[in-house]
């Protein structure tokens, strides 16, 4: 039961990480300065989720919304990067509770 609890506290953790570092590859694009915005916005969701999940996982779910909305032309790129805010939002939200 553990193992079950580390996994539903560090999960969230890692994938907000895998997230920054996705958008963070997009600097290494160019230097372009809306790219390092977006990638310090969402750090900054990041290090705010870690500090205080329930804050932090609706940012993140905000995060999701918006990226969904902005992309809807493009609604696969959309659904997926939104998609993974949003589900990460949602685990960072998930109870503490004994399971």
């Amino acid at each position: 039961m553990k193992l079950m609890n580390k996994i539903i506290y560090y999960l969230p953790r890692v994938l907000s990480a895998l997230l920054v570092l996705f958008f963070g590859i997009f600097i290494l694009e160019g230097f372009a300065p809306a790219h390092i915005f977006l990638t310090l916005v969402i750090l900054g969701i990041a290090v705010i989720a870690w500090r205080w999940p329930a804050i932090g996982g609706w940012l993140l779910i905000l995060l999701g919304i918006f990226f969904g909305w902005f992309f809807h032309p493009l609604w696969p790129n959309g659904f997926i990067i939104g998609g993974f805010a949003l589900f990460t939002g949602v685990l960072f939200l998930l109870p503490k509770r004994k399971l």
